[in-house]
């Protein structure tokens, strides 16, 4: 595992010294030599493509180019004062902000803007327009005469009591590239002191580090894993749709929420169009098509902002707390020292 690990390590920072690394990419409306608008995005098209065709339809002559990329790659991107993107959307709430503090992010307000929650936005540089609750998902072959966790505390005394069978058969995040995985590791160390002990049993257990939500349900749809801890809930749920394998936990103590956040880059060169795509985002046709269709739930969702575990993760700048170099550097020691075993 320590090798796999260096090897990727190894392989992002190659990437990023020849410029981003792209996951996939899509193009809407005619055929340009240069986009009218270009979006990046750490959303999977797959999720996004529904708001994404809405959207072309009713600008039919915009070229819009969406991107896909890493949370990480799409900070490292915005901060190095890249000017090639005009609208920047990620999970990781941290970054996010900290581009926004950074004053990466340009000032922008309207009516839509206007009727979003105190919570969702950031000095009207940083927008949030979706939730996205973080569970744990599990393979209901794998977990046959076990009780099925409802807590992390639950979890861990699973994978204590059967560690024969949870061996190299557990996946997460890997933080030391995931912005996304970064934030929901320090935001359960922040919660909970559980988190430590978790760790170090998940890593003893061999598990398997990876960069995205996407690969870890993929893992338990193919019965290579049993659980995957720190899932995008939206994810998980459209998979669930279409598969009996795979069963969601809440985990009942905390589930933690995030917001899925747009930001226009200081440097975008169609700052016009892209104040355009945020307030369709955030209109209520954006919103529904983004919930219905796209399978993310909108920001108004009352199922999940009702929900009696529900925490919140704050929009606001107690966020770069474990963005500073030395907290960060402390943290990915002992979150090494705990997975890599």
């Amino acid at each position: 595992m320590r090798y796999f690990t260096f090897t990727i390590i190894l392989i992002f920072i190659s990437n990023f010294a020849i410029g981003l690394s792209i996951e996939e990419e899509k193009k809407y409306g005619p055929s340009k030599q240069k986009a009218d608008l270009t979006i990046l995005s750490s959303t999977d098209i797959e999720i996004f493509d529904p708001v994404m065709k809405a959207y072309a339809n009713q600008y039919p002559k915009l070229n819009i180019h969406y991107i896909v990329a890493s949370s990480k790659d799409i900070y490292e991107t915005i901060n190095s004062g890249s000017s090639n993107y005009d609208v920047v959307m990620s999970s990781a709430m941290d970054l996010q902000i900290k581009l926004a503090n950074d004053g990466l992010s340009e000032t922008y307000n309207s009516l839509l803007t206007s009727s979003i929650p105190d919570w969702g936005v950031w000095q009207n540089k940083l927008y949030g327009f979706a939730l996205e609750p973080i569970v744990i998902v599990i393979s209901k072959e794998k977990f046959i005469e076990l009780d099925i966790p409802s807590n992390r505390r639950e979890f861990l005394s699973i994978l204590r009591s059967n560690p024969e069978r949870f061996k190299n058969n557990l996946i997460t995040y890997d933080v030391n590239l995931s912005g996304a995985g970064y934030l929901f590791a320090t935001q359960d160390e922040r919660e909970t002191d559980t988190f430590w002990r978790l760790s170090e049993v998940m890593g003893s257990l061999g598990t398997k580090l990876v960069c995205c939500s996407g690969v870890m349900l993929n893992a338990l749809e193919n019965n290579e894993v049993a659980a995957a801890y720190n899932v995008l809930g939206s994810y998980a749920e459209k998979r669930a749709l279409n598969s009996k394998a795979i069963q969601i936990i809440y985990p009942e103590e905390y589930t933690h929420v995030l917001l899925r956040t747009a930001l226009i880059p200081i440097k975008s060169k169609n700052k016009i169009l892209a104040g355009y795509f945020l307030d369709y985002i955030l209109s209520q046709e954006g919103q529904k098509i983004i919930e219905e269709k796209g399978g993310l739930p909108s920001i108004n969702n009352k199922d999940i902002r009702q929900m009696l575990n529900a925490k919140p993760i704050r929009l606001d700048t107690g966020l770069l707390v474990y963005l500073d170099n030395l907290k960060r550097k402390n943290f990915l020691r002992e979150w090494n020292a705990a997975l890599l075993q």
